[in-house]
């Protein structure tokens, strides 16, 4: 004699077994992590402005980078630094080294290593110009342009901590 299935206990098994069901979206691995209201506020906020890194000259304040192609020198090497920044206390220093054409012993410059792909990368490169001369400086209101020029050495260093998501 045939054995006949009981509908309903199939049914509930199918109901109660676990789906293992995975989304390569990031969004949603952190929803299903945090749940759907933190997401939402998570994703709410204002972004973060973008970190550009530092400029570091002698004994002169740490120089915030707000553009220029700082991030360039990571891979490659252009012939200038270009570097715009926030008008502050360096900003006569600056100056002054523009208009005296003398060269600096060292710049060390400190730039975040651009995100890509599935990781998210912590990192930065510290990029160090032996004997650079400062040129160009220009002032728009709060905002400053200057250059690094003659450039004789470059010292890379990358410091990376990658994490997958």
């Amino acid at each position: 004699m045939p054995r006949t299935r009981n509908r309903n206990a199939v049914a509930s098994a199918t109901v109660d077994a676990p789906v293992a069901l995975r989304s390569p979206n990031p969004v949603m691995g952190l929803q299903r992590n945090i749940g759907n209201r933190a997401t939402g506020q998570l994703l709410a906020r204002a972004p973060a402005t973008k970190d550009q890194g530092t400029v570091h000259i002698g004994k002169l304040p740490a120089i915030k980078i707000l553009g220029g192609n700082a991030g360039d020198w990571a891979n490659q090497e252009p012939r200038t630094l270009e570097i715009t920044s926030k008008k502050g206390k360096h900003s006569a220093a600056l100056e002054r080294l523009s208009e005296d054409g003398s060269k600096i012993p060292k710049l060390k410059v400190t730039t975040p290593i651009s995100q890509s792909g599935q990781h998210l990368d912590f990192g930065s490169v510290e990029l160090e110009f032996g004997r650079a001369r400062i040129d160009g400086y220009t002032v728009d209101g709060n905002v400053e342009r200057w250059r690094a020029v003659d450039i004789e050495t470059l010292r890379r260093t990358t410091i990376s901590h990658k994490s997958g998501i």
